[in-house]
């Protein structure tokens, strides 16, 4: 059955409500001064013709400087219209407009409290090349319904590649029939022990190489062309050096360098690195501001990355802070503390064609992972 329902999902955080020294219940920021005071968004999304976009999903959010706080999400209805309630009485934030056979888009916000307010989305006709990388914890940790809920759930992005890490409780065979399951014909895992990473396409993947190293690669690697792109699925050591439970001693900064050499030999085509680094990033640091809680944290791998002529696509097209883990602590308090552990990378030839780039927060992937997907969208070569 398709996830349909439509959402009208205001999250007044926890964490921002206390008590007053008086004893009165202190309702936060977010509480509204009259009931009947409300303020509203209705989304209107249409196609180039003007004709309206039915189950095009719609994400909100409102700047709480430093972060962004999600505070409504939905459906359009088949008039192309969804209507949110946002309880965050701040003006300033923006939204994510994704529908499938169309290009993305995220809009700026500026919102006038207490009343309506009618927003106007039109969505250009499918002509990018849709990517999304995902550490989906564990294989889904084995469960049937949370798979068939990812793949009708994916749809909405409809992406053409899929690189995935923490791929474990699949086969090769079963890879394959998970993949069909949302419309990509050919799969490919790394391995099938472990802790797998895995490249999904509704392209042939040719010139497939499974990179294990024991002792040298904590996760191993798996690379591919699809679509005329190079694409890698990585998945780099979760440990410090210091770890009992690193017993190979794997330093994620010479993984990543054996990963960046292995890429380099592909440079006369589009790459893109694709996977969870479990490092953290200066964007990070510098767009939280202070009081970033990994502001000293290293910065090797996404730095070597740099060097290497790779751009991390997500600042590209934002200046905002938004986080990829842990699900469990931004779903229930918004950024929060948390980091951006996962990213899409590509090559200098790839980064003026990056239309799209997002971190997908919404309340379907509050509850697949420990881990938010990464997502893009790239320019098709009119060649």
């Amino acid at each position: 059955m398709k996830i349909r329902n439509i959402m009208q999902l205001t999250f007044i955080f926890l964490m921002l409500v206390g008590c007053k020294s008086s004893g009165e219940f202190d309702p936060g920021p977010f509480a509204r001064e009259n009931d009947e005071e409300k303020t509203l968004l209705t989304f209107k999304v249409t196609d180039a013709s003007g004709e309206p976009i039915e189950d095009a999903y719609v994400v909100s959010y409102r700047q709480l400087a430093p972060k962004h706080i999600r505070v409504g999400e939905g459906y359009t209805d088949d008039e192309g219209e969804i209507q949110l309630e946002d309880q965050s009485h701040t003006t300033k934030g923006y939204a994510t407009i994704t529908a499938p056979g169309h290009n993305s888009k995220k809009v700026d916000l500026d919102v006038k409290q207490k009343q309506e307010n009618d927003i106007s989305v039109t969505l250009s006709d499918q002509d990018v090349l849709k990517v999304m990388s995902y550490n989906i914890q564990e294989g889904f940790k084995n469960n049937a319904q949370q798979r068939q809920e990812f793949a009708e759930w994916v749809r909405i992005y409809d992406p053409d590649i899929i690189l995935f890490q923490e791929m474990m409780h699949f086969t090769d065979a079963t890879f394959a029939t998970f993949a069909k399951t949302y419309g990509h014909d050919y799969a490919v895992l790394t391995k099938t022990v472990g802790i797998p990473t895995g490249i999904t396409s509704k392209a042939e993947i040719k010139d497939i190489r499974k990179v294990v190293q024991t002792g040298v690669l904590h996760h191993g690697y798996v690379t591919g062309e699809t679509f005329g792109m190079r694409v890698f699925s990585i998945h780099l050591c979760p440990y410090e050096l210091d770890n009992e439970r690193n017993v190979h001693q794997i330093a994620r900064k010479d993984e990543v360098k054996i990963i960046m050499d292995d890429a380099a030999l592909y440079a006369s085509v589009p790459i893109i690195v694709g996977g969870d680094l479990n490092d953290h990033n200066t964007f990070d640091r510098d767009s939280y501001g202070p009081g970033y809680r990994y502001a000293n944290r290293d910065h090797t791998v996404t730095n070597t990355l740099s060097t290497y002529n790779f751009h991390d696509t997500y600042p590209l097209l934002h200046k905002e802070f938004k986080p990829t883990w842990p699900v469990d602590n931004v779903s229930s308090n918004g950024p929060n503390e948390g980091a951006r552990l996962d990213y899409i990378f590509v090559s200098d030839n790839v980064k003026n064609t990056v239309v799209y780039s997002d971190i997908i927060q919404s309340a379907y992937t509050d509850k697949f992972s420990d881990h938010y997907p990464t997502y893009i969208e790239i320019k098709r070569s009119t060649n």
